[in-house]
């Protein structure tokens, strides 16, 4: 098990490094658009619009881009545990392991 002191640790070692997610919150964000796939590669760039929703910062519109194979591909429609920065909520870490479990 992690000390409680770790945590604390790292945030303020991502504070005083200028990591962009430093002031990062646990939210989730919405697929609502996904670009389609292009011929038969397994792996493929998939470019998205998500929505970001969280408690008490307003919901933003973000572009970002994915490379992920055919059986992971984003939905319209699906949400997603995400990273969200407090400053700027444009800023975000998707966890794009959870297409997996979609």
């Amino acid at each position: 098990m992690e000390e409680p002191w770790v945590e604390e640790a790292a945030h303020m070692l991502e504070k005083y490094t200028g990591d962009p997610l430093a002031d990062a919150v646990r939210g989730t964000v919405r697929v609502v658009s996904a670009s389609d796939r292009v011929g038969r590669a397994r792996y493929q760039a998939c470019q998205i619009e998500v929505v970001t929703t969280t408690t008490g910062i307003p919901e933003t519109q973000v572009s970002t881009e994915v490379v992920t194979s055919a059986k992971y591909w984003p939905r319209v429609g699906s949400t997603l545990p995400a990273l969200i920065s407090r400053s700027d909520p444009s800023r975000i870490e998707i966890n794009w392991d959870a297409l997996a479990h979609q």
